[in-house]
Formats: C-alpha cells, structure tokens, sequence
C-alpha cells in the first residue's frame, strides 16, 4: 500500500514536471503570473507571499530547451527566410 502511493507521487512529480517543462515560456509566464496573484501576489504575508514568490521565479527561470540557448539569437523569422548570400 505505501509503496503503491510512493509510486503514485513519483509519477504525479514527473508528469507535472514534464508539462512545465514542455509548456511554452509565456504559458508558462501567465499561468504562474495568475497563480501567484490568486494566492495574494508576493506581497501577501506568510506561506502565501513566499509561494507565489517562488512561482514567479520559476516561471522565469531556463528550463533547458532551444529557446533557453544563448546560441539561438534568431528570431523565427529570420529563420524562415532565405539565405540571400547563396546567389
């Protein structure tokens, strides 16, 4: 029986890490962002204020994927357009 709700936990963890990690940034950004104002902005007092501190922090901070590389400055337009230095 514990072990089936330590399984349990462990795949609830994984999943919601998975769909954070997989959200877009700005999804990311506004769910958070709603979250932490719901819970009375980081303001508010006591476990409340510090939580959604700690949301808005997450919500900005790199996830690792593509978008987070120093590396990759062009925009998706640029992307999208043809190299001109081929003619």
């Amino acid at each position: 029986m514990l072990e089936s709700i330590v399984v349990g936990l462990i795949v609830v963890a994984a999943t919601a890490y998975a769909a954070w990690a997989l959200t877009p940034a700005v999804s990311r950004n506004r769910f958070a962002a709603r979250l932490a104002h719901g819970l009375g902005g980081p303001e508010a007092s006591g476990l409340r204020g510090r939580v959604a501190t700690w949301l808005q922090r997450l919500a900005k901070a790199p996830v690792g994927g593509c978008g987070d590389c120093p590396a990759n400055t062009l925009t998706p337009a640029e992307r999208v357009q043809p190299n001109k230095q081929e003619k």
